[in-house]
């Protein structure tokens, strides 16, 4: 490895901040009380035994920040193992959970460790250990000194998955001198969506490097949309010729506008049933509570038996288990996605477009902004404000099923486009190992 050459002055100064502040840090660590979570901290310096030395072959180093972005890696991997088993990976991440997500999920197929602090002797002592051909990050993270030392030691760093939020835009802003630095040490951008493209540019990124993949979060989702699991769900809710509304992962403050909407649609489909799941099922109780508020009779999916389906009279069921919100995607005519009419970010629209289903959500959808962005330039989703809105969005489904499967048909092609971006993700680091000949 070669740690030769110039070093920019932003680097420099960048390096001797943090240099100065890592040799601190046990002891600011300690002055803050946080030394039952030093544990977390430690790994993250090195030495790294825990790895083992690297072994021959082509060695590709994917970093995940938590668990969202080891659901990336494990897509990433997937496609990797079926084009290139001899590639050799090691998988880090930054936070506890992201960490046991990836030994449980990726620990048979690659090692397996905390990402290192950008520190100097950190980054240094990492790469070494790994000796990666391809460094890739799993959305979007600029760690100038680690970049530094992975080009010297002549890897070619790539940032797949790539996110830039008009929220975190600004900040980057503010370093501009040292981020466009640290991006031109990139060797390709895949950015999920144009308007993530323009930001990185913006910030310095070479826009002959930087490309457009969309988002390999959603790889797999048409394999879980399987109309195998549906019958025996389809028994305990005993629907017939009721049409399904879902409301997935809605959360407190949720009650009243969802059930008021669902309501107001009883007045014209008298027949419809809405299944409810509560993002946390401890509070199921809450939506059962409020259906009694409004006269809505409900019941609790787990009291519902094969001998003892959804009674009749029932309109409403509260989803009070784990594991069943994507299988009743495939039963529904609409879903509504919460944690978006209260402040909370939304939650996932490609599982219930996967099924075909229009998407509905609140104006809360920060997680979810490029989802929720294909999804209504397509047409197979929007935004409803409230209970009105939302009320007059359901009818219009059940009023016109035929336009409603159209727009969900709509839904359903983003969803395969961006199936993709985990394969796009893995033939782009093939690619970049065999311009190094780590192939042959």
């Amino acid at each position: 490895m070669r740690w030769d050459g110039g070093v920019d002055p932003a680097l420099w100064l960048y390096n001797l901040a943090t240099g100065a502040a890592g040799g601190l840090l046990p002891a600011a660590w300690l002055g803050l009380g946080l030394a039952g979570r030093w544990a977390e901290v430690r790994p993250r310096l090195g030495p790294f035994t825990e790895l083992a030395a690297a072994r021959p072959g082509p060695r590709v180093w994917l970093q995940a920040v938590s668990v969202g972005e080891v659901a990336v890696a494990r897509a990433v991997a997937d496609e990797l193992a079926s084009l290139a088993p001899q590639v050799r990976l090691t998988v880090t991440s930054t936070t506890a959970k992201g960490l046991e997500a990836a030994r449980r999920t990726l620990g048979e197929r690659a090692a397996v460790a905390a990402f290192p602090l950008d520190l100097p002797w950190a980054a240094w002592s990492a790469v070494r250990r790994i000796r990666p051909r391809v460094y890739a990050s799993l959305e979007t993270e600029i760690w100038p000194g680690l970049l530094s030392a992975l080009e010297r030691a002549g890897a070619a760093c790539l940032m797949l998955n790539g996110r830039l939020s008009p929220r975190s835009f600004p900040r980057y802003r503010k370093a501009r001198p040292l981020v466009k630095a640290a991006l031109k040490r990139f060797a390709a951008l895949s950015m999920i969506t144009e308007a993530d493209a323009q930001r990185i540019i913006a910030l310095g990124a070479d826009a002959r490097r930087v490309r457009v993949d969309g988002n390999a979060k959603y790889a797999g989702l048409l394999e879980r949309a399987r109309p195998a699991d549906l019958p025996e769900l389809a028994s305990l809710l005993a629907l017939g010729d009721s049409p399904l509304l879902a409301a997935g992962s809605a959360r407190s403050g949720e009650e009243l506008p969802v059930l008021t909407a669902f309501a107001a649609v009883l007045e014209r489909h008298p027949a419809a049933v809405l299944a409810v799941a509560p993002r946390h099922v401890e509070r199921a109780g809450r939506w059962i509570e409020a259906c009694q508020g409004l006269g809505l009779a409900a019941q609790r999916f787990s009291g519902l038996e094969p001998d003892a389906p959804r009674r009749p009279e029932t309109r409403v069921v509260v989803v009070d288990v784990m594991g069943r919100l994507m299988a009743l995607y495939g039963l529904a005519r609409a879903a509504f996605l919460g944690a978006s009419l209260v402040p909370l970010g939304g939650q996932n629209p490609m599982e219930p477009a996967a099924w075909g289903l229009p998407c509905l959500w609140g104006p809360s959808m920060e997680d979810f902004t490029d989802a929720a962005q294909a999804l209504g330039e397509a047409g197979a989703g929007g935004r409803v404000a409230g209970a009105a809105e939302l009320a007059r969005a359901w009818r219009e489904v059940l009023d016109q099923p035929e336009a409603a499967r159209a727009r969900g048909a709509r839904g359903r092609e983003v969803v395969a486009r961006w199936s993709g971006a985990a394969g796009a993700a893995a033939e782009l680091i093939l690619a970049h190992l065999d311009r190094q000949g780590a192939l042959k």
